[in-house]
């Protein structure tokens, strides 16, 4: 990956593809290359796009400076990473807390956001969530860091759908299998900490989902069907605030429906970006 220094970090960045450019964020301490793992990132190159994948702050290569961050701050370092790459407009795709960041600088700096996609991050915030929040908040106040055991089971739970959870025993071995290497994604317990207290921040703003309607770029919400943390009800509401936005609902995904249900999200995004 190629790095640039954007705000005093530098961020690890890959652009491949040409065309209309897009750019996937990628949500709490995801890793670039897992939008390959989906299959977006290629299917987008397929369809004609330029991609550019990041590691926001906090998430290795990238620099990890000293917690908290803020959502301005990850949103002015997408708008830095935008401007050292000469890219004046782009479709933003973001994902969890990539979605968060995605609609920040749509709202920001409208003038580079063509499109905007905005990935189990839309809605108010669920009393699941909330639970969730102040759970890593107690911990990380209690130890300086996440539990590797919490973190793993956390992601666990709210990655794979209750069909899996209760019925495959043997996929959900191996996603915890695949887990044990989720705590190597950070550059350091700076990022994690960081990253976390900047979600906290923005899902607790109580006048964020009414800036919703500030946001004039064609916008996709992608619902995921049992995602406990944005559940399509809260999609629904943000669609409905959003004043150009059309609602996609995956059926039989969890938070983590990128990963386990990649080809509706695939087909939902590549169709809206086609469209535009």
């Amino acid at each position: 990956m190629d790095s640039v220094a954007v705000n005093g970090v530098r961020l690890a960045y890959e652009r491949v593809g040409t065309g209309r450019p897009v750019v996937l964020v990628g949500g709490t301490g995801m890793p670039p290359v897992a939008w390959e793992f989906s299959g977006l990132r290629d299917a987008l190159v397929e369809a004609g796009h330029e991609v550019v994948t990041y590691a926001a702050r906090g998430v290795t290569p990238s620099d990890a400076p000293p917690a908290p961050y803020t959502m301005a701050q990850l949103a002015a370092d997408l708008e830095g990473l935008l401007t050292a790459l000469a890219i004046d407009e782009a479709a933003v795709v973001g994902y969890s807390l990539g979605s968060f960041t995605a609609e920040l600088l749509a709202r920001s700096r409208p003038d580079l956001v063509s499109s905007l996609v905005l990935m189990a991050g839309a809605g108010p915030l669920t009393a699941v969530l909330d639970a969730v929040l102040r759970a890593e908040a107690e911990l990380i106040d209690a130890t300086g860091a996440l539990p590797p055991a919490f973190v793993r089971l956390q992601t666990l739970l709210s990655t794979l759908p209750p069909s899996v959870l209760c019925e495959d025993e043997e996929q959900v071995r191996g996603w915890l299998d695949l887990l044990t290497v989720q705590e190597q994604v950070w550059t350091s317990a700076e990022g994690e900490r960081g990253q976390s207290a900047a979600a906290a921040d923005w899902a607790r703003d109580g006048t964020r989902m009414d800036r919703l309607r500030a946001i004039t770029a064609p916008t996709l919400v992608v619902s995921f069907e049992h995602d406990t943390y944005f559940p399509p009800r809260g999609g629904h509401v943000a669609a409905e605030l959003l004043p150009n936005a059309r609602f996609a609902r995956v059926p039989g995904a969890a938070h983590g429906g990128l990963l386990t249900h990649p080809q509706p999200v695939i087909e939902a995004v590549r169709e809206f970006l086609k469209e535009r």
